[in-house]
């Protein structure tokens, strides 16, 4: 997050289906990337591991029943955006 109009949003949306990353510049989104893999069943708990490092992001989901570590998560986005600039 820069500011309360520029940053990056995760979303899982059950009623979709989906996982998305959406990026706000100014305050208009885009979608940078989106899974459609039905999203999560509901009364099941979930971790979640976000990391970015410069430029540089990634995404780890995963069933928390399943996977103990959060460096065992499976990744489910990676990605880079270059208007992160080093150091930001």
């Amino acid at each position: 997050m820069q500011d309360p109009f520029n940053y990056l949003a995760f979303e899982v949306n059950i009623e979709l289906g989906v996982k998305r990353i959406y990026k706000f510049s100014n305050g208009q989104s885009s979608v940078i990337q989106e899974v459609r893999d039905g999203g999560i069943p509901q009364n099941t708990w979930y971790k979640v591991y976000i990391r970015a490092i410069k430029n540089r992001f990634e995404v780890n989901f995963g069933d928390s029943s399943k996977y103990q570590e959060y460096k065992a998560l499976p990744s489910v986005f990676k990605f880079e955006d270059s208007s992160v600039s080093k150091g930001k």
